[in-house]
């Protein structure tokens, strides 16, 4: 059989081995690769009986060696094996097999390895060639085993485990209008432990909300990144429903308002297992002007109070709509403090795998000073961390402290041009916007190029606009690749929200790339400076 090689995207998957695996590139270790989105459920899984049976099972334990793999997976997509350590020179020696633990069902029986990670994904991975093992999936409730051998003395060297795992959504705290302040500071800081009182008849079917309480949040047991990761729909009175939708935003929560009375059952599901609903029910009681006795009021006095209730309904409805306009704004700035609290923790581990880079490396001095930079750095950003807008000069410290960290690790040149016309110290802008643009500029442009490599930040007025414009001269991206990152995506985000909320003065990112001319990021800052 001739060897065949195999890709995945790297950058989807999250990956699991043991430890001091990767240490060596000749040192033999499982990889285990599944797929992000999965990592939204770890935190509300049960415990998975099929990893409690292998501890107990002396016979499956002997042949195996003491440091097994485990990793649970919550979709139907499959789960990749690579054997780091293997390559075509030395594959020879080693054989493989899957076995379906649960039902005893061999998938793949003893077997050579035959192929191996391409070009592409050695790349990606920055890992050396390895083999690859295949993609597998089963069904839910159902633990897969990959074993690896060596021929000579047929002796079990590694074991990894993938088990699928059945879940479904779980609401752990539910909020009101009564408690919304305690639900805005825990997404504010969701760190901090809510001491707040649950209410007491927030379990499923007991919640009865009054007519004035316009706001129902529930709070998922999980962490969620997407949108499309959670959907819900909503039915009153039993009287057909909304059709299923995504949910709103980008969070762990599901935030209904404007309910007319009645009784309403919402159903959620994960997109990852649409087979396994959550019914949370609740009523709304009627208002005082919706009660059939004032009903039969308002039919006996029309004549006399027609005008009267004429005016009440106007007052009702334009007090609804100053609350519709209010909740609409809160809700909007709470998404913007949401996505740059998710900046924060982004950044963080980015600049703590600089650390570890250097470390590797055994530049304790670079390490010494990069720590020293990045106190400042942190210093700065908690400082920024309650403001909404901070001085130009504040953010170009921030660029120029960040960029000389990666400086350290990487020895690249740098460029912060500020033209003469702007004063940096009386311009606004929106605190830390640009730092994900100009990373992104740094790892995915300039990082394999050294001392050859440039990325130049440049602040200019063009009529009322403030422009700034972060370029790099790295190999750019092909005209059919997507720009896309964590970071780039929050930035989006956050400029979305900031037009939202100030359509006055609207921030347009543009981003242009090309072989070889690398990459050019433009933010546009239209009537800054009217």
């Amino acid at each position: 059989m001739r060897p065949g090689f195999a890709q995945i995207d790297w950058g989807d998957y999250s990956q699991t081995f043991p430890d001091k695996a990767l240490d060596k590139p000749s040192t033999v270790g499982l990889i285990l690769a599944v797929r992000r989105g999965n990592d939204s459920f770890w935190n509300q899984q049960d415990d998975n009986h099929a990893f409690d049976n292998i501890h107990r099972d002396a016979a499956f334990r002997h042949l195996r060696p003491q440091s097994i793999i485990f990793r649970p997976t919550f979709d139907t997509a499959q789960a990749h094996f690579f054997l780091h350590g293997v390559n075509a020179k030395n594959a020879v020696r080693y054989q493989y097999q899957v076995i379906d633990y649960t039902t005893g069902r061999m998938i793949v029986a003893w077997q050579s390895v035959v192929q191996f990670t391409d070009s592409a994904l050695t790349r990606q991975s920055a890992l050396p060639q390895m083999a690859y093992l295949g993609g597998y999936t089963a069904p839910l409730g159902h633990t897969l085993v990959v074993d690896v051998r060596r021929t000579d003395n047929q002796r079990i060297i590694g074991t990894a485990m993938v088990g699928w795992v059945p879940i479904k959504p779980s609401v752990s705290r539910v909020y009101t209008s009564k408690n919304v302040a305690a639900f805005l500071r825990k997404l504010q800081y969701p760190w901090a432990k809510d001491t707040t009182q649950a209410l007491p008849d927030q379990a499923s079917g007991k919640l009865v909300l009054s007519a004035t309480d316009n706001n129902l949040i529930l709070l998922l047991n999980a962490t969620i990144y997407a949108k499309k990761q959670v959907q819900y729909e909503l039915v009153r009175d039993d009287k057909g429903s909304n059709t299923w939708r995504d949910n709103e935003y980008d969070n762990s929560f599901i935030w209904l308002t404007d309910f007319l009375p009645g009784s309403y059952r919402l159903r959620i599901r994960y997109t990852a297992q649409p087979q396994h609903v959550t019914e949370f029910r609740f009523r709304v009681a009627p208002a005082w002007y919706q009660s059939g006795a004032f009903k039969v009021a308002v039919a006996l006095v029309a004549t006399v109070g027609l005008g009267a209730v004429v005016l009440v309904v106007l007052l009702v409805r334009q007090k609804r709509k100053g609350r519709e306009e209010v909740a609409k704004r809160t809700k909007l700035q709470l998404e913007l403090k949401a996505i740059y609290a998710q900046l924060n923790p982004h950044f963080v581990f980015n600049a703590l795998s600089s650390i570890q880079g250097l470390i590797n490396r055994n530049d304790v001095k670079g390490a010494n000073q990069y720590l020293t930079d990045f106190a400042r750095l942190m210093r700065q950003s908690l400082t920024n961390a309650n403001r909404e807008m901070i001085p130009l000069n504040e953010e170009i410290q921030l660029l120029t402290t960040y960029l000389r960290l990666e400086q350290l690790r990487f020895g690249f040149q740098v460029q912060i041009v500020l033209d003469a016309t702007i004063n940096s110290y009386d311009t606004d802008m929106p605190a830390l916007l640009l730092q994900p643009l100009v990373e992104n500029a740094v790892k995915h442009g300039v990082a394999q190029k050294a001392e050859m490599g440039l990325v130049a930040v440049h602040f200019s007025q063009v009529e009322d606009a403030l422009i700034a414009r972060i370029s790099d001269n790295g190999n750019g991206l092909p005209e059919d690749s997507p720009v896309s990152g964590f970071g780039l995506k929050l930035t989006r985000d956050r400029i979305k929200l900031l037009n939202d909320l100030n359509p006055a003065q609207v921030i347009e990112l543009t981003v242009s790339t090309g072989q070889p001319t690398g990459t050019n990021v433009t933010v546009r800052f239209n009537h800054w400076f009217a």
